[in-house]
């Protein structure tokens, strides 16, 4: 009788740890990188906070955490724009992430590999992708579509939105003051 009581409480919860590590490992990023333009590059980099995974989800921030990029992805549809990442068997990045780091496109990053070197950045749609992890390791991966708008020089960033009922992706219109 004791033992079937305590397999009806078990399974269930032993379910529900399943279900909840299951969310946590098919999320695509655990925070929303940023995009912007400063003294004419374009500068990639990561909000403030990352979704950590456990039985109750929270958020973790930049700031209060030491979060090491081990790679860097830049790609446009169908191509790969830029990756840079630390050589196999590195075992920590020279890079932390806070929320002012400005990686800039194409150019070296401190002890990291270029993978695929840097196109030539043209108007369009792009997505980031910073895989990084914490001194808890836990993953921290930062993602973002944006549009790149203007040309060499004169460049701006733009939000991306899907259009509805669709998978293709536009630039949304400029802001208006």
């Amino acid at each position: 009788m004791t033992a079937n009581c305590f397999r009806s409480v078990l399974l269930p919860i032993l379910a529900l740890v399943c279900v909840c590590d299951g969310y946590a490992m098919s999320r695509h990023h655990d925070g929303d990188a940023r995009a912007w333009i400063r003294d004419e590059a374009l500068c990639i980099g990561a909000s403030e906070t990352y979704e950590v995974p456990g039985f109750f989800s929270r958020n973790a921030r930049l700031d209060q955490n030491q979060v090491e990029l081990y790679a860097v992805q830049v790609n446009r549809p169908s191509t790969q724009a830029w990756e840079a990442s630390l050589p196999p068997g590195t075992t920590s990045s020279t890079l932390q992430l806070r929320p002012d780091t400005c990686i800039e496109y194409g150019q070296p990053v401190a002890s990291f590999e270029t993978r695929v070197p840097p196109r030539a950045l043209e108007p369009g749609i792009y997505e980031v992708l910073l895989q990084a992890g914490d001194q808890k390791h836990r993953r921290a991966w930062f993602y973002k579509r944006f549009c790149l708008v203007g040309s060499a020089g004169n460049w701006s960033v733009r939000d991306a939105e899907r259009l509805e009922g669709t998978h293709e992706w536009r630039c949304s219109p400029p802001q208006t003051p």
